[in-house]
């Protein structure tokens, strides 16, 4: 006879843990199904292995960084973000320590005690994991859910849909979880890589491959508009940038491309620099640079491999510098613009950008209101947030109101 558990959930990510972590506290039978050979291997890697768990922010403030969806994360993060978080990893014998004044680390260092702590509690309330488990079907007959995996078939009163979204299929992304909700009869939105690299038209970029800037000022424009703006470190790839000026932008830009829209990158390389201050700078070298080049000036500011991008062999001795070149490299440096003809793929987008569209959820309790009994946590929502430990605490916060309603109901 097909074993009946009060929750079944698919995904073993930090949405899924919480949520079965917040099922078990009250007292569900509870499955979690896991397409991996290890559950959580996303959360594992993430912040280089350390993970960012969560930040400073107060909870409208932090829910404002998601942009215009930010109402309806209020109830989960309500539940679970802040304090109330700092308090239940210190009940559980890991602290967050604060590191820089605003990003939360766990204080062994290791993404993997943070995984623990909800494992260690779903184990002890003989919560079930199947890893390599594959769910290929979801129905909903006679009152109970019916899933079927490659290694089991599993009978639930409810379900819990936290499988993650389709950035990183080395760790487990992939569009599964969503074809599972489409084939329901859930609007999906249109998904796009978030959190990764841009790619640039211009191909000669690949000629400052290598080079990192350590804060740099991002706005992206689409159709001349002002869409998106970041800033941060900067990395000069082989096909465009990459790093935290660009990383939080990426969904944008890839949206804006999938609809027509022309789209470009203005970079300000110098934002600690006025305008006013830069000419001034310039002509100063002008008067008192004699027969050095241009470049080697340059290289004060900028490395010297990306000073010679921007001089683009125009690089006499600076008592030759031309006005009309003087005043072109004043706003390459304070404004260059760099027409996008793509994003990084999947395999290095963090996250996904869009998924199950927010008007068919409760807000209050992540239920589906087209199917009683069925509910969302994560990467799984038409949600996405900024680098810094934005989406694990919504990952989290999610999973355990959406773990908690699912218990209650």
């Amino acid at each position: 006879m097909t074993e009946i558990f009060d929750i079944a959930i698919i995904g073993s990510g930090p949405a899924g843990l919480a949520a079965a972590h917040a099922a078990v506290s009250n007292g569900k039978k509870v499955v979690i199904l896991e397409k991996m050979a290890k559950p959580s291997l996303k959360l594992l890697a993430s912040g280089g292995g350390r993970c960012n768990v969560s930040n400073t922010l107060e909870l409208e403030e932090f829910a404002m960084r998601f942009g215009r969806n930010w109402r309806f994360m209020l109830p989960a993060l309500s539940l679970f973000s802040g304090e109330k978080m700092l308090q239940f990893f210190r009940k559980n014998q890991l602290p967050l320590i604060l590191e820089d004044g605003f990003h939360y680390f766990p204080a062994t260092g290791s993404a993997r005690d943070v995984r623990d702590v909800f494992l260690k509690e779903i184990y002890r309330h003989d919560g079930k994991l199947f890893c390599n488990c594959r769910v290929l079907d979801l129905k909903y007959d006679h009152d109970l859910w019916q899933l079927t995996a490659t290694d089991r078939n599993i009978l639930a009163r409810k379900v819990i849909c936290a499988c993650g979204g389709r950035g990183y299929p080395a760790l487990g992304g992939s569009t599964a979880g969503y074809e599972l909700i489409g084939k329901l009869g859930h609007k999906v939105t249109d998904l796009f890589p978030a959190m990764t690299g841009v790619i640039t038209a211009d191909d000669r970029i690949g000629e400052c491959a290598g080079i990192s800037l350590e804060n740099c000022r991002t706005i992206l424009l689409s159709n001349g508009k002002k869409i998106a703006q970041s800033h941060g470190e900067l990395l000069f790839t082989h096909h465009g940038f990459s790093a935290f000026a660009i990383l939080d932008i990426t969904g944008e830009a890839a949206k804006a491309m999938a609809s027509g829209k022309t789209v470009s990158l203005q970079i300000d390389f110098l934002p600690k620099w006025t305008k006013e201050k830069l000419h001034d700078e310039f002509l100063s070298w002008r008067k008192t640079g004699g027969t050095k080049r241009i470049s080697t000036l340059l290289s004060d500011l900028l490395p010297r491999r990306l000073a010679q991008f921007f001089l683009a062999g125009d690089d006499p001795e600076i008592s030759h510098w031309q006005s009309a070149s003087c005043r072109r490299l004043e706003e390459l440096l304070k404004g260059a613009v760099f027409n996008l003809k793509g994003v990084e793929s999947w395999e290095k987008a963090m996250v996904t950008a869009g998924g199950v569209s927010l008007k068919e959820v409760s807000p209050h309790t992540l239920e589906s209101k087209i199917f009683p009994g069925l509910f969302f946590a994560g990467e799984m929502l038409d949600i996405t947030g900024p680098c810094g430990g934005f989406n694990i605490t919504w990952a989290m916060a999610s999973g355990m109101l959406a773990g908690t309603s699912a218990a209650g109901k």
